[in-house]
């Protein structure tokens, strides 16, 4: 028993003096998340970045059209703008989701290191996703390969996406029935935009990235599947505007 202790203290110094030296490990540096910003050095992100915008645009103005009303004692007008709300921020996730699908799928094509966005969970809002960011998200710390550190920052991502989901699913029904509920599903509900409008930005800014990573033989077959992605869920084509009227 007394040797396989000794290979345990042996094996967490190595662990240590690797990460001292630095060995093993891409010589690409490891950024906290900044604040937003459009990723405007790669033309494949404009029509991405100026989708993400447009839905979160429409949320916050339909939220706030809600909260507004529920204030003036309107709550069943209230209740009816939620669920166009709600319908709304169900696009948002479903573009989410399929920007992280399309980066998962092009993740064995990254042949350069490339920068680990990471996500910190001071910068949630909502409690569930916090805790949830706060115990999950300091894995990486173990993992030198940029792709592998990336990979699993891109799934840690696909689970909070997921969580979020079923956070605005729980708060729906509450928000049917009375007022009370109706106030107290609208402040959390708050908190959760704010939450997925940072997860749907991160999303993008980690796509950006990789795109760098990324050979140039590959760009074309991206360039048509974010298209595709934009075209099904686009709130910014002469159609949907018709729509929104």
């Amino acid at each position: 028993m007394i040797w396989i202790f000794e290979i345990g203290i042996l094996f967490v110094v190595a662990l240590a003096l690797r990460r001292i030296l630095h060995m093993g490990r891409d010589d690409v540096r490891q950024v906290q998340a900044p604040r937003f910003r459009r990723p405007g050095n790669n033309p494949l992100c404009t029509p991405l970045a100026s989708e993400i915008e447009g839905h979160t645009t429409i949320l916050g103005v339909l939220l706030n059209d809600v909260i507004e009303e529920q204030n003036s004692g309107n709550a069943e007008v209230a209740r009816r703008m939620l669920r166009v709300f709600d319908s709304e921020r169900e696009r948002l996730v479903e573009l989410v989701v399929d920007l992280q699908n399309l980066s998962i799928k092009y993740l064995p094509a990254i042949q350069y290191p490339i920068y680990t966005r990471f996500l910190n969970h001071e910068a949630f809002r909502s409690q569930p996703v916090s805790d949830f960011v706060k115990r999950h998200g300091g894995l990486d710390q173990f993992i030198f390969r940029s792709k592998l550190r990336f990979n699993l920052q891109l799934r840690l991502m696909r689970r909070v996406t997921a969580l979020l989901n079923e956070s605005f699913e729980e708060l729906k029904d509450g928000a049917e029935t009375t007022s009370a509920s109706l106030d107290w599903a609208l402040f959390q509900i708050d908190l959760y935009f704010h939450d997925l409008d940072l997860l749907a930005k991160e999303t993008l800014l980690g796509f950006n990235e990789q795109l760098a990573g990324l050979p140039d033989s590959v760009r074309q077959d991206i360039a048509v599947e974010i298209s595709a992605l934009t075209s099904r869920q686009s709130v910014l084509t002469p159609q949907s505007s018709a729509f929104q009227r």
